[in-house]
C-alpha cells in the first residue's frame, strides 16, 4: 500500500483491525470486571467511553484524518493529544473521587470520636450511680 492510499483512508487496514480488536477486547474486560463487581459502574463508563473512541477511530479513520487536517497535525500528534486529554480527564475524575472520600473519612472520624465521647460519659455516669 503506498503513502497516497494511506492518506485517503487514514490508516493501514492492519492498524484498523488491530485497533478494533483491542477496543472490543478492552470493552469485554471492563464489562467482565463490572459483572464480577471488581469495578463500579460509574467508573466503567469512563473506560467504556475510551474503548468506544477506539472503535469509532477503527471504523471511521477519517475522523483522525479530519482532525489532523483541521489543526495541521500529524496523525500521531492527534493520538498523543487525545491520549493526554483522556489521562487528564481520568486524573481529574479520580481527584474528585479522592477529595470526596477524604472529606467523608474526616466526617466519619469526627462522628466516631463524638460517639466514643458519649459512650465514655454514659459509662462514667452509670458507674457513678
Amino acid at each position: 500500500m503506498d503513502e497516497s492510499n494511506v492518506e485517503l483512508v487514514g490508516f493501514y487496514l492492519s492498524h484498523r483491525i488491530g485497533l478494533l480488536a483491542v477496543s472490543v477486547l478492552f470493552m469485554a474486560v471492563v464489562l467482565e470486571l463490572v459483572r464480577r463487581s471488581h469495578l463500579k459502574e460509574r467508573y466503567a463508563l469512563l473506560w467504556l467511553a475510551a474503548a468506544s473512541c477506539g472503535l469509532v477511530v477503527g471504523l471511521f479513520p477519517q475522523t483522525v484524518v479530519s482532525f489532523s487536517r483541521a489543526f495541521n497535525f500529524q496523525y500521531l500528534t492527534v493520538f498523543f493529544v487525545s491520549s493526554f486529554l483522556f489521562l487528564l480527564l481520568l486524573v481529574l475524575v479520580f481527584t474528585v473521587v479522592i477529595s470526596k472520600l477524604s472529606e467523608r473519612n474526616r466526617e466519619l472520624a469526627q462522628e466516631v470520636a463524638l460517639l466514643a465521647h458519649r459512650v465514655t460519659r454514659l459509662e462514667v455516669k452509670k458507674d457513678g450511680d
